[in-house]
């Protein structure tokens, strides 16, 4: 899916090694939201490395063509911690905007997609207000089921858990548990800067990114 081979950014990754393999689930913690953001930017082919080679879906990024980075793109799902949604827009356009462009399905199957991914994950609110009155979890939640309906190979969790209460976040796992199965080779990345994360969250393998390098955990 991901993989970093001695990549190196000038102030930030000193020759790092990581892999992120299909069909798993895998945390990253930082120690800063300032290396967590520029992580999501590296593995997404938005912030391109000083030396080192990031592969993305088996692919070197330095050889992608712009539609290439594109359509690798397509494959990634991302869940923002605030929800990345677009203000003016209604919660409804927020979570049909990508599927809009990307998908041959009917106005009506997509509708139909829509709402029985959003029964999945417990949104229950009004579908034509515009995102601002939500509070952050509700956010997120319709930044999931966004990325969910675009089928991702792969899809990323930027702190989505933080400030969750209990009953929220287990909701919340057992969506996130339940969409990775459904297709075989899909995987799921949790970027963090919480160790909290691990007491609940079932990873098969653990990263630590410290003074510029990834070092994997027990």
């Amino acid at each position: 899916m991901i993989t970093l081979e001695c990549a190196s950014l000038k102030g930030f990754l000193d020759c790092a090694s990581l892999a992120i393999s299909g069909g798993r689930a895998c945390v990253v913690l930082t120690e800063t939201e300032f290396e967590k953001n520029l992580l999501l930017r590296i593995f997404t082919g938005l912030t391109r490395l000083d030396s080192g080679k990031i592969f993305i879906f088996g692919k070197e990024v330095s050889s992608f063509s712009y539609s290439e980075l594109n359509a690798a793109r397509k494959r990634m799902g991302i869940v923002l911690n605030n929800g990345g949604l677009i203000s003016n827009l209604k919660v409804w356009e927020n979570i049909m905007l990508p599927l809009s462009y990307h998908s041959s399905l009917s106005h009506h199957d997509m509708d139909e997609k829509m709402i029985s991914i959003l029964g999945k994950i417990g949104y229950d609110d009004d579908l034509t207000i515009l995102p601002g009155p939500l509070p952050v979890y509700k956010k997120r939640l319709v930044g999931f089921a966004r990325a969910m309906l675009m089928e991702p190979d792969l899809i990323i969790y930027d702190s989505v858990f933080e400030g969750l209460s209990s009953d929220i976040r287990s909701k919340a796992l057992e969506t996130i548990t339940a969409f990775q199965r459904e297709k075989e080779g899909r995987a799921s990345l949790f970027l963090d800067m919480d160790e909290g994360l691990l007491d609940y969250i079932r990873a098969d393998s653990i990263y630590t990114l410290k003074k510029g390098k990834f070092y994997e955990r027990n």
